[in-house]
């Protein structure tokens, strides 16, 4: 009995051990993926939504608490490359909801700029741009208000940043523009009527320019081509040098959705849609054009299944409209296109990030993301596919050091996430297919986890039972 006894003990033992190590090493695995560091702390839901490559090595992740009663507030973490956390901030105003609208990373700080909507709609929306200096410190809050005629229309429909240093900001309402300073001092103004929508805004020295679509009467409630316009600053007067349509194509309509600085000139970013016709179409199109201008939209499903798909235009055009560079991602059937994830002017190599997230249906167990780097020049340098379990959220950033990649991953619902620096993309890569591949038992790993107590006692009374055994037939024996 004793001897029975024994080598039962010994292969429990043995196969506890074995699978122990298979279980610890992918635990390991999963634990430099989902779980945070010791030292980070986290409350309250917090759900990031952009990450963003600082100076000095550094990671942002900025998102949203989703619980408690922080609900709603924005939070900021800096973290360095061993994704440690540096600092924490925290940005809201009172009765007010804040809409990112963008990050800029020039210089050695972060600047978050706001659209601020007040909760009592007779009260005009404003910007506000929250900042983080060098040593990751709250800078002094900068407000920018609408003029009297832009409150009369509800104040901003949009605030945006007009340049990638932080010095120039824009408030839009409906196709009124006012070009400020960075200390909130406006700058400029203007009400063309040519433009059914105007969707962004970009300064260079003393010029600044206006994107979005064309119009067919003042009302502007249709468009057909994406349309910019250059106005230089002479004194206090805002001056129209040209406007021109972009991408005015028999059977398409375009509208420019992004217009950046670059260099000797301005980046259009855009879509197109074929309408197969000359019929000029609702500026409710626009609206499905910035959706499809989503980075972390998918593509849910057969080809067969998506209608009107938008192809995605990137120009590089001089002070004078013309075009020097151009990446266009056409589309005659129902297939999803790129969408810009991240355009970071101070890249040498590849300022470009577009990104493709695609599943075989909602709430697939995995989904494929493809990215693709461009150079300054629109060249595509690099392609990436990888696959990510449908229960995890990536979010992905180039360096701007040039060592490497970050990433923030995180499991949905999960109220914390861990912030992943990589060497390269094809680490990044490798690392996303081990994490898929070990999916099925780290489930398995989860549920033992919780079942545990209750299958030691299920060994424990199998190990009495088989001793048991021995001894009834030991007796019989006798």
């Amino acid at each position: 009995m004793v001897r029975r006894l024994l080598r039962f003990i010994i292969v429990y033992a043995v196969i506890a051990i074995a699978v122990s190590a298979v279980f610890i090493g992918v635990q390991n695995v999963m634990a430099r993926t989902y779980e945070p560091e010791a030292s980070d702390v986290f409350k309250d839901g917090e759900k990031p939504s952009a990450i963003a490559s600082l100076s000095g090595g550094c990671l942002a992740v900025l998102g949203r608490y989703t619980e408690g009663a922080n609900a709603g507030m924005l939070f900021c973490k800096i973290y360095n490359r061993g994704g440690i956390l540096i600092a924490r901030h925290d940005f809201y105003l009172s009765d007010t909801m804040l809409e990112v609208t963008g990050l800029i990373t020039a210089g050695s700080g972060l600047k978050i700029v706001c659209l601020c909507t007040p909760w009592d709609d007779t009260l005009p929306g404003f910007g506000a741009v929250f900042g983080i200096n060098d040593q990751w410190k709250s800078d002094e809050t900068v407000f920018f208000k609408p003029s009297a005629l832009s409150q009369v229309e509800g104040g901003f429909d949009n605030f945006v940043s007009a340049d990638d240093s932080g010095s120039r900001f824009a408030g839009i309402s409906g196709r009124t523009v006012t070009l400020f300073g960075e200390a909130g001092n406006e700058i400029a103004s203007v009400s063309p009527d040519f433009f059914s929508v105007i969707t962004d805004v970009a300064s260079s020295g003393s010029s600044f320019m206006l994107a979005g679509a064309d119009t067919e009467s003042s009302l502007g409630t249709h468009f057909r081509y994406g349309l910019c316009a250059m106005y230089g600053i002479e004194g206090s007067d805002s001056v129209l040098k040209w406007q021109k349509q972009f991408m005015n194509e028999e059977n398409w309509c375009s509208a420019i959705l992004e217009v950046e600085t670059a260099d000797n000139g301005f980046t259009l970013i855009g879509r197109m849609l074929n309408v197969g016709g000359n019929n000029w179409q609702s500026i409710n199109r626009i609206e499905t054009f910035r959706a499809d201008n989503d980075p972390e939209r998918f593509h849910i499903g057969n080809d067969s299944e998506r209608e009107n798909p938008t192809s995605l235009f990137i120009l590089n055009i001089s002070d004078d409209g013309s075009v020097s560079n151009s990446a266009l991602y056409y589309t005659d059937s129902n297939e999803y296109i790129p969408a810009l994830m991240q355009y970071d002017s101070g890249s040498e190599y590849n300022p470009f990030l577009l990104c493709v997230r695609s599943a075989e249906a909602e709430f697939a167990s995995k989904y494929s993301v493809n990215i693709m780097r461009m150079s300054r020049e629109l060249r595509l340098n690099d392609t990436y596919s990888f696959p990510v379990s449908g229960d995890t959220v990536f979010l992905c950033s180039q360096d701007i050091t040039g060592a490497g990649f970050y990433a923030c991953v995180y499991m949905s619902g999960s109220g914390t996430y861990r912030v992943i620096h990589f060497t390269s993309m094809d680490d990044a890569v490798n690392h996303m297919q081990t994490l898929l591949r070990l999916k099925p038992v780290r489930d398995f790993f989860f549920t033992l986890k919780k079942k545990a107590p209750v299958l030691i006692i299920l060994a424990f009374v199998l190990m009495l039972t088989v001793s048991g055994a021995a001894r009834v037939r030991r007796k019989r024996v006798k």
